[in-house]
């Protein structure tokens, strides 16, 4: 009898955003996409159970109990749901971030087929309460991984971080801490995974040393380090060589053969020649990155957006696509981020990354779903449809390969077993 339910499920979906969460259900006749199967793979079923994908079989291949909700999903695909691995939703939780906009971005986000997101530093007590309501289901909103902020004393003059520790001080939270070559790394490290944190983000004015140490220190921790591709006092291939799992936002790269931005690259409009000739090659540090396995968070993305309001800045924009495809021609792994204040969801930087990057359709996919689990660490748990993943699915009316803009034509969204309509 509970098969049945589906049906009833539709006509609630039809007229108000709704979530369901049965015990088991099976997707029968999906077509799944994913990093496993880059040619769709037609005419199985996946069994759910408790949150998980418990089964996937041909379809018709063998009975199913009664007990389980069976929704048929024939002329459907079924990809894994996607991960932004660089939001910020609580960097001011006073002002632009406070939680009537942050939930309304939220359930946006995960009707669109965004179930995991990485926020990249913020107010960890904020993201710690949006986090836990997430995950079991309190409010509508993608699973949250928050990073907690190391970076150098000078930093803390910024004043985001006055924003994002109001009420406590600065530079001295468990989520975001000055570091000196004084500081206790071990307690350091513990604090920031006493705070709820699943990461630690370095940020600004580090030396190479103190990084390598608080990379050792972490993993002897168990906690994954991720990174701006440039520190100041760090370059990309010292933090690569230290073992960082994720380097974000391309244009840094640059700082690994260029100290200084030219004058030139700010001002006036430049040909695209212009810019082939003036991005430096960086194949040595693109096979550094790997040989260990480093991630790269592009967020072409956000330096678009910038460039097209500001053209001192256009620079940014113009490296960083050239060193994000030359990055993905030597193999380097890339995951999607888009670092917009949420204006744009992933899908924007997917679309960017084929547009600009030089991506196949399936690569972007796989950059937003499989390879960002793995910048979050997750890649045992999330990105993929497989038995024994979690049951994050995105789940479209149209192929996304055959045009990437299908991405957006969502039919329904599972998180945790928890199905998820307009």
């Amino acid at each position: 009898m509970t098969r049945y339910l589906f049906p009833l499920l539709l006509l609630i979906f039809k007229d108000s955003q709704a979530q369901y969460l049965p015990q088991a259900m099976a997707l029968t006749n999906a077509t799944i996409i994913d990093a496993n199967h880059r040619t769709p793979l037609e005419h199985q079923t996946i069994i759910i159970n408790k949150g998980r994908i418990a089964e996937i079989i041909p379809t018709g291949s063998k009975g199913l109990p009664d007990t389980v909700m069976v929704i048929n999903l024939a002329g459907k695909y079924v990809l894994p749901g996607l991960i932004d691995s660089h939001v910020h939703l609580a960097t001011d939780p006073s002002g632009v971030d406070g939680r009537e906009h942050t939930l309304d971005v939220l359930q946006r986000m995960l009707y669109s087929g965004v179930t995991t997101v990485r926020d990249m530093a913020g107010d960890g007590r904020v993201l710690a309460g949006l986090s836990r309501d997430a995950n079991l289901g309190i409010i509508v909103s993608p699973n949250i991984y928050y990073s907690a902020l190391m970076a150098g004393a000078v930093f803390f003059s910024d004043p985001r971080t006055a924003t994002s520790t109001q009420g406590g001080s600065n530079g001295h939270m468990p989520y975001m801490q000055a570091i000196t070559d004084s500081t206790d790394l071990k307690i350091a490290v513990a604090q920031a995974k006493g705070s709820g944190a699943s990461g630690i983000k370095l940020y600004a004015n580090l030396s190479a040393r103190q990084a390598e140490e608080i990379i050792t220190e972490a993993r002897r921790q168990q906690m994954p380090v991720w990174a701006h591709a440039w520190l100041q006092d760090a370059k990309p291939s010292d933090l690569v060589k230290s073992g960082i799992l994720s380097l974000s936002h391309a244009p840094l790269l640059l700082r690994q053969k260029i100290p200084q931005i030219p004058a030139e690259w700010k001002k006036g409009t430049h040909p695209s020649s212009f810019w082939d000739n003036a991005t430096p090659d960086l194949d040595s540090l693109f096979a550094l990155m790997k040989q260990y396995h480093t991630i790269l968070d592009a967020t072409i993305f956000t330096y678009k957006d910038w460039a097209d309001t500001d053209s001192t800045v256009r620079w940014d924009y113009e490296t960083g696509r050239r060193l994000t495809a030359r990055a993905y021609k030597a193999g380097v792994m890339i995951c999607a981020g888009t670092d917009v204040d949420q204006k744009e969801f992933v899908q924007s930087e997917m679309q960017l990354l084929i547009k600009d990057a030089g991506f196949t359709t399936i690569d972007a996919i796989i950059a937003a779903t499989r390879n960002s689990a793995c910048a979050l660490d997750l890649g045992a748990r999330k990105g993929l449809v497989k038995v024994n993943m979690d049951a994050d699915l995105l789940i479209v009316d149209a192929n996304p390969i055959e045009n990437i803009e299908n991405i957006k034509k969502v039919f329904l969204v599972v998180k945790g077993g928890r199905i998820y309509g307009k």
